[in-house]
């Protein structure tokens, strides 16, 4: 099945997106839906239909699209692992299990921003014990499936990606926080102290091949959560901008002109990620994002003060859009990296 084919999608995440955003429900109550309907990763599907799903998503619940990208970023990471654990990637597939994505780390590293802060060393029994922070992760339930880089030793340069489970011992998370937004996301921070893996839980010993080949899906789907709330907003913001905030409409329209643009752009890269350009994968993914930003605020001042109340739609989508800035890869980060490819 796609997106497209189920007509209740959209209902009933719109239902579904102010309880989750209050924490009142969590990501998990959509995630087991997509699965029963196997919309998260049908067997066959791409890119393509990831960002399909992912972008419909979030123009109804930016929390649930968020926690959407974040399953199917680790399907793709366990179906690529070098001994793929078919049982476990179903599950993530079918909801039955939420899959975490920790890898923001292994971006940054790869740039030359900093280094991967978990630390591996050999186990006596094949595996690795591990040590360190996730500074931040979101699907953190309890029994997810995380999916971090490693760095092998404490000087050394080799790396690798590994899972471990919440439920793992030595897997210390922080009480979750109240966020600005989100607050249905299971999302906070985790000390690894001395959390043993077996040698199978090891997906890859070779970091920079395994990032390079899910960053294109890793980017583009974040784009499509970015894309979904821009044009969620951008449309609401052409509609209210009538009568006293007609004044508004040169910059409704401008914004509705720049989402459009974004989600062309998207579709047509994810059409063949493989073949898309680097550089052309990070300009959409910040043009997303600072479109998305914009046009929940051209949003919010075309609404008036009925936006302004904190439980409407407009509020919300407002207080969504400010998370995308400070989302790994950062605003600061892909601007970083855009100034070292020109």
């Amino acid at each position: 099945m796609t997106a497209a084919a189920d007509p209740d999608l959209g209902t009933w995440f719109r239902a579904a997106a102010g309880p989750v955003d209050r924490g009142e429900d969590d990501v998990r109550t959509g995630l087991r839906r997509l699965g029963d309907a196997d919309l998260i990763a049908p067997p066959g599907s791409g890119t393509a239909h990831a960002v399909a799903l992912v972008e419909r998503i979030a123009g109804e619940c930016m929390s649930s699209a968020f926690a959407t990208w974040a399953q199917r970023m680790a399907y793709e990471y366990l179906v690529r692992a070098a001994h793929p654990e078919d049982v476990l990637s179903d599950e993530i597939r079918r909801g039955s299990r939420v899959g975490a994505t920790a890898m923001a780390p292994a971006l940054r590293d790869l740039a030359g921003l900093e280094p991967v802060p978990v630390v591996a060393r050999p186990s006596s029994d094949g595996g690795l014990v591990l040590d360190g922070p996730i500074r931040w992760a979101s699907n953190l339930f309890d029994d997810a499936v995380v999916v971090l880089p490693v760095r092998l030793g404490p000087t050394g340069g080799a790396r690798a990606v590994v899972r471990i489970c919440t439920a793992d011992t030595g897997v210390v998370r922080a009480p979750r926080p109240t966020l600005l937004a989100l607050n249905g996301t299971g999302s906070t921070s985790v000390r690894l102290e001395e959390v043993r893996i077996p040698a199978e839980a090891v997906l890859s010993e070779d970091l920079p091949g395994f990032v390079g080949a899910i960053r294109p899906t890793f980017l583009l789907v974040q784009s499509a959560f970015c894309s979904g709330l821009a044009t969620r907003s951008a449309t609401s913001a052409v509609e209210a901008a009538t009568g006293g905030a007609e004044p508004l409409a040169p910059d409704a329209r401008a914004v509705a002109a720049r989402a459009s643009d974004v989600h062309d752009r998207l579709h047509t890269l994810a059409a063949d990620p493989v073949a898309a350009a680097p550089a052309d994968l990070l300009r959409l993914r910040l043009d997303a994002a600072t479109t998305a930003t914009d046009a929940t605020r051209v949003e919010s001042a075309a609404h008036g003060g009925a936006g302004y109340v904190a439980a409407s739609d407009v509020a919300r989508r407002l207080r969504e859009g400010a998370f995308l800035p400070v989302q790994a890869p950062t605003e600061g980060h892909l601007r970083w990296e855009l100034s070292r490819s020109q």
